[in-house]
């Protein structure tokens, strides 16, 4: 099953969108197993991330990830990006096994999702990258409708308290769970 990236004229649009749930947390031994959600959209000018977890307090080092293989070209490239809590944004490109950061792009202002509602306290941010730049990192990438590109996303933590690490497709936490083989299908629906 493909998750379906759809196009947008609106943020207001947001709630209205499906949300990939972060719910396969196959290390976990004890139910320590947070809620995470996340959007993926576009409009004819940028890709938006949506991330955001239901946690009290947040383990120190909480994050939530997203790691695309957009670039056709360059199939071996992904891009990652991820949030803490305590930190906002960090983006970078991941190359055979190999990870290196980049910067973000200029005049990126990261917008934070944090409060509380009925399902309970959350944190989170929204991500506006301008597909210009995306395509700057691995020459051209894979957001036409109809284009498919493999992805996850991801909700970790470092131990010892309460380390976790789960994602919405299915992952190889024992080894390298940003392998292509790790990732599922998202298809960018027609505008």
């Amino acid at each position: 099953m493909s998750f379906k990236v759809f196009p947008i004229s609106s943020l207001s649009q947001l709630e209205s969108l499906p949300v990939a749930v972060i719910k396969d947390y196959p290390l976990e031994k004890r139910d320590y197993k947070p809620y995470a959600q996340c959007n993926i959209c576009l409009d004819d000018r940028t890709l938006f991330l949506r991330l955001w977890a239901f946690e009290v307090s947040p383990p120190e080092g909480s994050e939530l990830r997203g790691v695309f293989y957009l670039f056709p070209d360059r199939p071996e490239l992904a891009l990652a990006v991820s949030t803490r809590p305590e930190s906002g944004f960090t983006f970078s490109l991941l190359e055979n096994g190999k990870e290196r950061a980049i910067n973000p792009p200029q005049g990126f202002v990261p917008h934070p999702h944090n409060g509380e509602d009925l399902q309970g306290i959350y944190w989170g941010s929204l991500a506006a990258l301008p597909l210009d730049w995306l395509a700057s990192l691995g020459g051209g990438c894979s957001l036409k409708p109809g284009d498919v590109f493999p992805g996850n996303f991801y909700k970790l933590a470092p131990g010892p308290g309460w380390s976790h690490m789960g994602s919405f497709y299915p992952a190889d936490f024992w080894g390298d769970p940003y392998r292509t083989d790790c990732m599922g299908k998202f298809t960018v629906a027609t505008f």
